[in-house]
């Protein structure tokens, strides 16, 4: 881990172009955040300043998505599991972004990604499927590297880690901590790529994520650039 992460300037947060409700949702989540973390960020640069790309990035908290929402300037769809697709959640969600439910009921799942970085925005992907049980990276499904080979965009990988434990900083009073560090984008697979070749890009979008956060963190992914894989999921984006 390096040292060259820097405080968060929420006053870039961007609001324009947005819908009324995501507007005002936006500006709601920026002064919540501003009283509850302090957000340090690395690598911003390395976020495309334009066309469409996937987000990928690690799940440990509920938060995750409010603070990956803050750092992309651009339409944002997430990808969420069908078992959100009710109220409340859906309007909470609606109301922060666009998104893409993903399950057995939804079949176009994928078709409906496809579209959103079609449009040109950026669709954001937690690889793990659901958010950790044990505090550090689990198996990743390869739906982020069928959905990439398919729509010929890269796919960004990103690490934070902090969030999982801010409640014992609020109960404190105080700011929780939160890091997070964006790497570089990586190429997509082949439009065809078979099977393995999926496998094994997944494989080093995870092995990127876990490079970023500290050991403790890097679970089944721990000791990147080893020969020993973990074990592989199925084709799916659900998150």
């Amino acid at each position: 881990m390096t040292s060259r992460a820097v405080p968060f300037d929420y006053s870039a947060v961007t609001y324009a172009g947005r819908p009324l409700a995501q507007r005002i949702s936006r500006r709601m989540l920026v002064l919540l955040l501003r009283l509850l973390v302090r957000l340090e960020v690395e690598g911003l640069e390395h976020l495309p300043a334009a066309g469409s790309y996937i987000l990928a990035a690690n799940h440990l908290d509920a938060l995750d998505p409010a603070i990956g929402l803050l750092l992309i300037p651009g339409r944002v769809v997430g990808i969420a599991k069908e078992k959100w697709n009710r109220p409340p959640f859906r309007w909470l969600l609606a109301a922060m972004s666009d998104v893409v439910f993903v399950g057995r009921s939804n079949r176009r799942a994928l078709d409906g990604a496809l579209e959103a970085l079609a449009s040109g925005a950026v669709v954001a992907i937690l690889p793990e499927g659901t958010r950790s049980r044990t505090g550090s990276l689990g198996s990743a499904y390869r739906g982020v590297a069928s959905l990439a080979a398919r729509a010929q965009v890269p796919v960004v990988p990103a690490a934070a880690f902090g969030q999982e434990v801010a409640m014992a900083s609020w109960r404190r009073l105080r700011r929780a901590p939160v890091r997070v560090t964006i790497g570089v984008a990586m190429p997509p697979p082949r439009i065809q790529a078979p099977k393995p070749e999926l496998e094994g890009y997944t494989e080093d979008i995870m092995r990127a994520i876990a490079e970023m956060l500290p050991e403790r963190y890097r679970g089944v992914y721990r000791g990147a650039g080893s020969e020993s894989p973990p074990p592989s999921r199925p084709p799916s984006c659900e998150q």
